[in-house]
């Protein structure tokens, strides 16, 4: 005979979680039936975990790629190509729901183009041209060309101009979430550097360049609500546009020791930048007898490397190709090559000034670029008399140490970083080159545009990195982990719904976190040992152990795996013992709750 039951539904677009409680033969014992459903048992889950050997150490330490592998998360397909497997599938679900909320709140509208794309708007724009051999590209059976996208402005653009008439339409704030292809010369680290990835992008479209940069400012907030929601630390810097254009450019990273990027922030003011982006100055220790440096400025055209003209730094940095490729906007293509003529100290006067009055290759009438910093070593007459136009700015890259340019008392320290995001403001790039306009105020005049991408498969596995500091498995964000929690019924498996209506039942904060959120590890023949290992590869924040104790005193064993998690000795009586990486626990099932509540407060 049942009694009353326990009833426990998940919130919006999550399976409803039924535990019926009751009695049964005069038994005070609540015993429940296991309604867990099929799809989140593992043992109904293609999960191709593998238990290492022995733990890989020092220059061996296994990849986050490899883990990640070994987790059953990814299968490679080809080089730079991934199956994202069901667990993975669930974090990018999870990471997707987030930036969906964040985005429709500013007021963006999902679509969804097309992967294939048409090349004449490329063409258009000039990217076809700009963007070079990562761009893949295909015929199809009449011999029309067709691109794979790895990025979608032309495409947005042509579907407004076609679509929008009045300027009462705007402002519009597009945005979808859809694979995209880059074609890769060094496929590598998995999802951070693939041909094939996730992501989202967003496209804003204003009437002037006020309202633009309104929405730059509103979206850069909703990006920031995304970090702050996932749980990664995160900076956000001051970039360049790269391929994409634009005059206003920020991204948003992970801060990670195997980060690809190096961003240079201010201990003082916290000014943070890209290492090719930052601005600064000599520190004021720097020694002026050091004197400054030459370099030759070149750019590869036809079958030759053509001269510019010449950029003089101070001996201690090296020249920025990307803030000097600015001296000419619009007219430089391709890459550009700084390659060291002399160093002169303070002494080399008449040299340097040779130096830069000679005509190489037609240079002598050409562009003189002298860095800001280097003008104060140059003060004495260094220069005299030169050929060419003479233009004074910040062509170095910025170094650890530098002085600040932003508030000139802070100094400048380098921390790598992995980029999961980029935001843009376009201006008008792209309506511009596509005749996308609207008529305002009596005159007609190109739409102003921004674009905001965030690499949604790049996050999961950033993630991964970031919480993986001493590869012994996998430690999930709160906010993004496949699954909240894991049951692993060693004994007493008739009695697991038990343990999960336990977890059900647990408030943290204003909600239930963990309806629909738990799997049970019902893999019966496979060893303790692999099951116990498998909790900690997989990463879920909480792993419930049913072993010996629970079968003889209805104790569970909990286990904490939560970035960033400090506990006290002792949580709701229980005492807790951790290591920086996981905290375990004996608890009784009747305080399981209890324990989860004030454990998880601040983690949810």
């Amino acid at each position: 005979m049942l009694g009353a039951g326990l009833i426990c539904r998940a919130g919006a677009g999550q399976r409803a979680l039924v535990y019926c409680a009751g009695r049964a033969g005069g038994l005070a014992r609540r015993r429940y039936s296991a309604q867990i459903p099929e799809s989140d048992k593992l043992s109904w889950m293609l999960l191709p975990t593998k238990k290492p050997a022995k733990a890989p150490q020092g220059d061996d330490a296994q990849s986050t790629t490899d883990l990640l592998t070994k987790a059953g998360y990814l299968y490679q397909s080809s080089a730079g190509i991934y199956t994202l497997m069901p667990l993975a599938q669930r974090v990018v679900a999870k990471i997707e729901a987030i930036v969906d909320a964040e985005m429709q709140r500013v007021g963006g509208q999902k679509l969804a183009m097309p992967s294939l794309l048409a090349p004449e708007h490329w063409r258009a724009t000039g990217r076809l041209q700009s963007t070079g051999e990562e761009l893949f590209s295909l015929k199809d059976r009449k011999g029309s060309m067709l691109l794979l996208g790895p990025t979608h402005e032309e495409e947005v653009t042509a579907i407004v101009k076609d679509m929008v008439r009045s300027y009462r339409q705007y402002p519009l704030r597009l945005y979808q979430t859809t694979r995209k292809f880059r074609d890769e010369a060094r496929p590598r680290a998995g999802l951070l550097r693939g041909r094939e990835f996730i992501m989202k992008d967003m496209y804003s479209f204003d009437v002037t360049k006020e309202q633009a940069i309104a929405s730059f400012d509103a979206v850069e907030e909703a990006y920031r609500r995304c970090f702050d929601r996932i749980g990664v630390p995160y900076a956000v810097a001051d970039a360049d546009s790269g391929n994409i254009g634009g005059s206003l450019s920020k991204e948003f990273h992970f801060v990670s020791g195997v980060g690809e990027d190096t961003l240079l922030r201010c201990g003082g003011c916290g000014y943070t930048a890209n290492e090719e982006r930052a601005q600064s100055t000599p520190s004021a220790d720097a020694s002026q007898e050091r004197g400054v440096s030459v370099y030759r400025i070149q750019s590869r055209q036809g079958d030759r490397d053509v001269c510019l003209g010449r950029v003089v730094v101070t001996a201690e940095h090296r020249p920025s190709a990307l803030k000097i490729k600015q001296a000419w906007p619009g007219a430089v293509h391709g890459p550009l090559d700084v390659v060291l003529e002399a160093t002169f100290g303070a002494g080399e006067s008449s040299a340097l000034r040779q130096a830069l009055s000679r005509d190489a290759d037609g240079a002598g009438d050409s562009l003189l670029l002298v860095d800001s910093s280097a003008e104060d070593r140059l003060a004495a007459g260094w220069l005299g008399d030169k050929c060419g136009e003479e233009r004074s700015g910040d062509w170095h890259v910025a170094a650890a140490g530098d002085a600040c340019a932003k508030c000139s008392s802070g100094r400048l320290d380098s921390l790598r970083a992995i980029e999961v995001g980029h935001i843009f403001y376009l201006g008008d790039k792209y309506s511009r080159a596509m005749d996308l306009t609207t008529q305002h105020h009596g005159q007609r005049t190109p739409v102003q545009m921004g674009c905001y991408g965030i690499g949604v498969s790049r996050i999961l596995q950033a993630a991964a990195e970031c919480c993986n500091a001493d590869g012994r498995g996998l430690r999930w964000p709160f906010a993004i982990a496949p699954y909240l929690a894991a049951v692993v019924p060693l004994d007493g498996a008739d009695r697991t719904a038990e343990v999960c209506a336990a977890l059900v039942e647990t408030r943290v904060g204003d909600s239930r976190p963990f309806p629909g959120q738990i799997a049970v590890d019902d893999r019966s023949h496979l060893s303790a040992g692999f099951r116990l290992h498998d909790a900690q590869l997989l990463g879920f924040p909480v792993t419930v152990v049913m072993g010996r104790r629970f079968a003889a005193e209805a104790v569970v064993e909990v286990q904490l795996r939560i970035p960033g998690l400090r506990l006290p000795s002792e949580v709701a009586g229980a005492a807790v013992q951790g290591d920086g990486y996981e905290h375990r626990a004996f608890v009784p099932v009747a305080r399981l709750s209890a324990f989860l509540e004030l454990a998880l407060q601040g983690a949810a």
